[in-house]
């Protein structure tokens, strides 16, 4: 009512009570102190909005829970690939090193099971949740066994044990999604994605500079203890998230159980019309992004620029960017559309390639262009991110919507572990301004592919 009180005095009344006296038609200085009094309440009543928006109870979780999914996430590549440097090896090899990731992209593969499989422990939770919960535990003993290996001396065991953590990782992702997809309305949906996207940027903050800091102060071992136990926010979200519908036990036989539990979503989405331009926009969307952060680190140092820059620079001004787009990007598709928010965020990576690339033919330190460029990429991938869930929401039916999900995001995940084995490749034989250009390259067909998903979809805001 306070907010329709504002609106209803508005600045036009206040101007024409001025204007219309006597001849002289400049506004008197209580006039004009008027107006800006009530402009500025008018933009302090959209500010309180907005916050009262991303302060809703099951956006707190989803921050939480993404907090913790974005925590993992860069321990097993960016600044895993710092640690892997600074112990000799080379682009070649953490490019191949990426390939722990691969969990990520094959989640699809288990994440039916959380509709039809019962764990016998934990029983106080939702069936649900006792997988997150279970995933998150895992998710932090595999952590603490990292810290404790050593590079050089164990690099299988760090392959083995960094691919757990990936596992683990996406299957609390499976759970994430699952659990905001039931959560969401459809007037929520954009606050849901950005919730999450949020959480995630902050994990990535967290695990990027965080863990570089903390590497110089206690080294990686205890740098990688700290990020296991700000794991245990997630749990947190993870207690107090709604419940999902009444947990359906499998009806089904056993010897059609496997084509009801895997094949039956699959063939649904598959049929879909548009498949074949979302799986194209999927697979182009994600491989500018995805080589700065597998490779941002060895091409940054390659600059001279050192790893406290790195820290500084990327880490925390970069990923505070992303957190920023990742807000504007929930705005954005409550108020527009998904359509828009990632059309916006494709020209602006165009740009942000584009001007690496720039970098990478100087061959020189220039911290001022550094900062200009990854400004824009940053921006742009906070949108790209809140954009992206929201786009493959769209194309997930009931009452397959969370394997629809993970489907479709699993194989964006594919997309990024395949760009980053071919990156590591691309830089070390063509050199960083033919994979920049490459990079750029790739978002042209992106976007003419979310175009054609606009011509034939009607997005609801």
């Amino acid at each position: 009512m306070g907010g329709r009180a504002v609106e209803g005095t508005s600045l036009e009344n206040w101007r024409g009570c001025k204007l219309s006296v006597g001849s002289n038609p400049t506004p008197s200085a209580t006039s004009l102190s008027w107006i800006m009094i009530l402009s500025l309440g008018h933009q302090l009543l959209k500010v309180r909005g907005v916050f009262r928006f991303y302060s809703n109870p099951v956006f707190l979780c989803l921050m939480a829970m993404g907090f913790t999914s974005g925590v993992p996430f860069l321990l097993t590549l960016s600044t895993l690939s710092i640690w892997l440097s600074e112990c000799g090896f080379d682009t070649k090899a953490i490019g191949i090193f990426t390939a722990v990731s691969l969990p990520y992209a094959f989640k699809y593969l288990w994440a039916p099971l959380l509709d039809r499989v019962t764990l016998p422990i934990f029983l106080w939770l939702h069936p649900v949740k006792r997988f997150g919960f279970f995933a998150l535990i895992c998710l932090i003993t595999s952590l603490c066994v990292l810290a404790h290996l050593d590079p050089v001396e164990n690099l299988l065991w760090i392959a083995v044990v960094a691919t757990a953590v990936s596992f683990f990782a996406a299957t609390h992702d499976i759970v994430l999604d699952t659990l905001r997809i039931y959560a969401s309305d459809a007037s929520h949906v954009g606050g849901g994605a950005a919730s999450e996207s949020i959480g995630f940027r902050v994990g990535m903050i967290t695990s990027g500079a965080g863990a570089v800091y903390l590497s110089l102060l206690i080294g990686w071992k205890g740098a990688y203890l700290a990020m296991a136990a700000c794991c245990v926010v997630g749990i947190i979200g993870l207690f107090n998230m709604p419940d999902p519908p009444a947990f359906k036990e499998k009806t089904a036989k056993y010897k059609n159980f496997w084509k009801d539990v895997f094949l039956a979503p699959l063939d649904s989405i598959v049929k879909q019309q548009l498949f074949t331009y979302v799986i194209a926009f999927i697979l182009t969307i994600k491989i500018a992004g995805t080589v700065m952060n597998a490779l941002g680190a060895p091409f940054l140092f390659s600059l001279g620029f050192s790893k406290l820059e790195y820290a500084s620079i990327v880490k925390v001004y970069g990923v505070s960017l992303m957190l920023l787009g990742s807000f504007v990007g929930g705005l954005i598709v409550h108020r527009k559309s998904t359509i828009y928010c990632l059309q916006l965020s494709g020209i602006l990576q165009i740009i942000g390639c584009s001007l690496f690339a720039l970098m990478a033919y100087l061959g020189q330190h220039h911290l001022d262009l550094l900062v200009v460029t990854l400004s824009i990429e940053s921006f742009s991938s906070g949108l790209l991110s809140t954009g992206f869930i929201g786009y493959l929401s769209l194309f997930c039916k009931p009452p397959y919507v969370a394997s629809h999900f993970t489907l479709l995001y699993s194989v964006g995940s594919l997309a990024r572990v395949i760009t980053s084995i071919i990156a590591g490749y691309v830089a070390a034989y063509f050199g960083w301004v033919v994979l920049f250009i490459l990079s750029s390259a790739t978002l042209i067909p992106a976007l003419w592919y979310l175009q054609k998903t606009l011509q034939k979809l009607t997005v609801k805001n």
